[in-house]
């Protein structure tokens, strides 16, 4: 690279809008950041379990624990407990323990008790996660006893997925932004702040969905030949001058430049994104998604699924029914599930299930409220994604979807053929 060349990068840069737009967004004070807590899976669990407990100092009552209970218990996997029965429960003689016999959170009713495993960066280890079950068993025998992994994605345990429900951070911040929204002119300004503070962190830190982070990623994708120079490849072996002059553009902005390095899009960002694009080359329609969650329908039965007003099953748009496809690097796979969501009680999801169930390659699903009778895996070398071309990558990403149109079109048929049926179910 010419010295003339670096000089036009970075006048480039700083033209740019975005970059001052970020620099101001990162000098906006919080108090999570400014303590390096993070990523600090233990302030974390200290942090939630003060939400938790209604007696605590945040004066939200029981509005957060009811809310996380009632996710807890939409889950299939624990019997006699459903979250109907959360607003029956006397929740004034609740206990929230930290760290006993290390249980991350331990939140004791009066006659359920549930185990919160928080893992923030740190993996499952020494059969953790099943000797705490046994403690629970042995110490609890007669409560309705309930388990949870709680990860910044959501991901299912390695080795207890049929007793420990997995849940999101999402679903943490989804649930803060709405008491914020409701409650919000009730809450105590510190208060207030606090928990704002709290979901930027987690979006920023532990999501990278926040404002910020998508503004680093744009700011990369618009400038990446110079920060490739000047951060990643740091092969700054050319003349002497080019070397100095980089090295004081970093030191200029170090700490924006660190940022935006830290946030670049990664391979299964890419991925994600390039699935979105094909998907809708393809005249399919994006649904409720995540980083490693792609989601859509089809045009022709868009309007024969149901959208759900009362029940809150994690998805944005609150669809009954999504073509899903999980994108999990440890299993070297891409899965692709035909999935029925928990609906509100009116919306017979199971006459759905049955409709489903007339195709050949569907099975009946083991679960009771997450619904998935088509379920396909496709081998998928996540480590080789680095050094794959975005068009290298397309074309493996239309190898798969090619294999997945036809189980898509199976559900569209049936579906249209039992179109009528579907329209009523949505308006009984």
């Amino acid at each position: 690279m010419e010295l003339s060349e670096l000089k036009n990068l970075y006048d480039n840069l700083l033209k740019d809008e975005d970059f001052d737009k970020l620099d101001l967004g990162l000098g906006y004070p919080n108090i999570f950041q400014i303590l390096r807590i993070t990523k600090n899976e233990i302030r974390h669990s200290n942090f939630l379990s003060w939400l938790l407990d209604p007696s605590q100092s945040h004066k939200l009552g029981d509005i957060f624990l009811k809310r996380f209970l009632r996710e807890v218990f939409l889950s299939d996997r624990f019997d006699g407990i459903d979250q109907a029965d959360v607003e029956g429960m006397d929740l004034t003689k609740v206990e929230v323990h930290r760290e006993r016999k290390n249980i991350d959170i331990l939140i004791e009713l009066e006659n359920v008790v549930v185990c919160v495993e928080n893992k923030v960066l740190s993996k499952e280890h020494s059969n953790q996660l099943k000797r705490y079950k046994e403690i629970i068993e042995n110490e609890f025998p007669n409560h309705h006893q309930t388990f949870v992994f709680l990860t910044p994605e959501g991901y299912p345990t390695r080795d207890e997925s049929d007793n420990y429900e997995p849940i999101s951070y999402e679903f943490i911040v989804d649930s803060l932004e709405r008491i914020v929204s409701v409650y919000g002119e009730s809450l105590n300004e510190k208060i207030k702040n606090y928990i704002k503070d709290y979901i930027s962190s987690i979006k920023r830190e532990l999501r990278g969905t926040d404002k910020l982070t998508e503004l680093s990623k744009k700011i990369y994708q618009n400038h990446q030949e110079l920060f490739d120079f000047i951060i990643i490849k740091r092969e700054l072996r050319a003349t002497v001058k080019l070397t100095e002059l980089s090295k004081k553009i970093y030191q200029n902005h170090q700490e924006l430049f660190d940022f935006i390095i830290k946030h670049k899009p990664d391979a299964v960002d890419d991925l994600s994104e390039i699935m979105n694009q094909e998907i809708q080359k393809r005249g399919w329609i994006l649904g409720s998604q995540n980083k490693y969650c792609v989601r859509w329908l089809t045009p022709r039965i868009k309007d024969l699924i149901y959208y759900n007003t009362k029940t809150n099953n994690g998805w944005k748009k609150k669809e009954s029914f999504l073509f899903e496809v999980i994108i999990y690097p440890p299993t070297n796979n891409l899965n692709f599930k035909t999935v029925l969501s928990p609906c509100d009680p009116k919306y017979n999801s199971r006459r759905v299930e049955e409709m489903l169930l007339e195709i050949k390659e569907s099975k009946e699903s083991w679960g009771k409220k997450w619904l998935v009778n088509i379920n396909y895996k496709y081998k998928f070398i996540y480590d080789e994604m680095p050094s794959m071309t975005n068009e290298e990558m397309r074309v493996e990403v239309n190898k798969f979807l090619d294999r997945i149109a036809p189980r898509v079109a199976s559900v569209e048929k049936k579906f249209l053929e039992h179109k009528d049926e579907l329209i009523n179910l949505k308006s009984f």
